[in-house]
This record gives structure tokens, C-alpha cells and sequence, in this order.
């Protein structure tokens, strides 16, 4: 992938924003630029996708974010028995 350096006049808190942006990409293992992109919305659909994911990276990100949000110890009963036992008990 080709990069090139750029040197912008922000405020403060922008660059704060970026290192910390730049932090949590590093602390990922992703670029800057994976975090960035989806926050800019393509000139009409035309826009070559080029930094879009793979399906198996999509895919762990989502497994990734699973993990991340999970209550532990919480277990939810979903089998069909504890479905129709709770219809029952609301009548």
C-alpha cells in the first residue's frame, strides 16, 4: 500500500483524538487508515474500495467485538422447553 505523509494545522483536542486513534489502531493491529475510512462516506459509490475488508477479517472483527461485549457468567436459556415453560407461566 502506498502512504504519504501529510502535515495538517488542528486543534488540541483533534490531536488528541488522532494519537489516541492512532493508539487504539496499534493496540488492534490495524493501520489508521482502517479505523478512518469507514467514517468517510464514498464519493457516490464510485470511489475504488480498496481498503475494504476481507470477509474473514470482517468476520473476526465481529468475534472480536463478541468477546469484547459479552456479559460473563450471564448463560441465557433459549431451548425450545424454557420458550414454551414461559408462555405458560404468562398465562
Amino acid at each position: 500500500m502506498n502512504t504519504q505523509t501529510v502535515t495538517i494545522e488542528v486543534a488540541p483536542q483533534v490531536a488528541q483524538i488522532l494519537l489516541e486513534l492512532q493508539r487504539r489502531a496499534e493496540t488492534e493491529g490495524v493501520s489508521l487508515d482502517s479505523l478512518l475510512l469507514p467514517l468517510v462516506a464514498p464519493n457516490g459509490g464510485e470511489e475504488e474500495r480498496i481498503f475494504e475488508k476481507a470477509p474473514e477479517e470482517r468476520a473476526k472483527d465481529v468475534v472480536e467485538w463478541l468477546k469484547a461485549h459479552s456479559v460473563k457468567g450471564a448463560v441465557a436459556d433459549d431451548s425450545r422447553e424454557s420458550i414454551y415453560t414461559r408462555e405458560d407461566e404468562a398465562l
